[in-house]
């Protein structure tokens, strides 16, 4: 059985991981595959951010003295890089079974592997435009019968089937702990029409609201886009000291037409130095813009195919050509249009952690084998502030 599992881990390493590991980082999201990727180097993730630009221009005349010195100005922001795991586990059942055939346990953990990453795939595409909170829902209230318990929630779009689960309390001063039997449930089944999730055990919330997160995940997540658009600080430094920071917001008033994505387009360029060249729109918004699309007979220029399969519009915003597309993580009634060349992932390539060469280790009280791929980095962008926020997307 040694060997089969050195086989296997060998197959895993040498086919699987590579394959993983690229899928990974690009397929989440289109905005994970537009922007650059580099190696993590430190634990705490710094960049030098210019503010403006420099100040040692003036227009003088003969005899008259020249322009003081005014060097660019630069902001320090720094984050700390987050955890990120993908599991993979498989029986020692599965093992014995197919013991001495090594493409039957491939088979038997290939459903495994595709299942894992299609976890990894959700729940990183959905931290990149979180606020790092973790935070996926509020709770208003909990309801327990034979062994489940009900959780009302104030929405659904961050939760699905199969997720394990943190709930907390939030008591009256907004100080967050650790529900009553809230740690680590699973998902069973959610009702999106109710807006009611399905969870396995007895949870009970305090008499205050609540929230839920991953397991595991609460202020550990990555510095998403959420951080930046909507944050109250951004990369250790308060955006209302820093005004600079604050992203362009532009109301579309339930009319989001091309000159409404003109504005902010324009704005971004002429007062942040940001040529935005994707806008991702929220499910409502993104509806909203087809159907002025249909009436209005905008043209297309090309459409733009992801590795994800996602589907882009490329469309022409004043000068710019930009890339459109819909973005179920974004709010459904907002777009988020960014510079992708401002952004990048710094992060160390994705592995499987090893213990003395191996990569399965037995969990403990259990006759499973458990492998961990892991990464670690975080989200950064060079000019927060270069971003744009279209709100009242929607339509009335």
């Amino acid at each position: 059985m040694a060997q089969m599992l050195t086989k296997i881990e060998a197959i895993l390493k040498d086919k699987y991981q590579p394959a993983l590991a690229n899928q990974i980082g690009v397929e989440p999201s289109p905005f994970l595959e537009k922007i650059k990727k580099v190696d993590l180097r430190n634990n705490t993730i710094r960049c030098a951010a210019p503010i403006g630009i420099g100040g040692g221009f003036g227009f003088g005349a003969e005899g008259v003295g020249t322009p003081k010195a005014g060097a660019q100005r630069y902001a320090a922001f720094e984050v700390s890089a987050v955890d990120m795991y993908v599991d993979l586990q498989i029986s020692n059942k599965t093992v014995a079974l197919a013991s001495g055939n090594a493409s039957s346990m491939i088979d038997a953990l290939d459903g495994e592997i595709k299942g894992s990453y299609a976890a990894a795939k959700w729940n990183l595409s959905r931290a990149l435009f979180g606020d790092g909170s973790g935070v996926l829902t509020t709770v208003s209230a909990v309801s327990t019968a034979n062994g489940r318990s009900t959780l009302t929630v104030a929405d659904v779009k961050n939760v699905i089937e199969g997720l394990r689960i943190d709930l907390y309390d939030v008591d009256e001063d907004g100080a967050a702990t650790l529900a009553e039997g809230g740690s680590g449930a699973r998902i069973l089944s959610i009702d999106r029409a109710q807006k009611t999730v399905t969870v396995e055990g007895t949870m009970r919330l305090g008499e205050d609201s609540g929230f839920i997160t991953v397991q595991g995940s609460y202020n550990r997540e990555l510095c998403g886009l959420g951080a930046i658009f909507t944050g109250e600080s951004i990369y250790g430094l308060s955006k209302s000291a820093n005004p600079w920071l604050m992203p362009i917001t532009v109301d579309a008033n339930h009319e989001i037409t091309d000159l409404v994505l003109y504005r902010g387009v324009k704005q971004a360029k002429d007062y942040k130095g940001t040529n935005i060249d994707l806008i991702m729109m929220g499910d409502d918004a993104f509806l909203a813009y087809q159907d002025y699309m249909r009436t209005n007979n905008v043209v297309v220029t090309d459409k733009h195919q992801f590795v994800g399969g996602a589907v882009g519009y490329k469309v022409l915003v004043g000068s710019n050509e930009v890339v459109i597309v819909n973005e179920r993580f974004v709010p459904a009634n907002e777009a988020w249009g960014v510079d992708t060349s401002t952004f990048y992932l710094e992060a160390t390539p994705w592995s499987f952690m090893e213990k003395d060469g191996g990569i399965f280790v037995p969990m403990p009280d259990t006759s499973i084998f458990r492998a961990l791929l892991a990464s670690y980095g975080n989200l950064m962008c060079t000019n927060p502030g270069g971003v744009v926020r279209f709100t009242n997307a929607d339509e009335q």
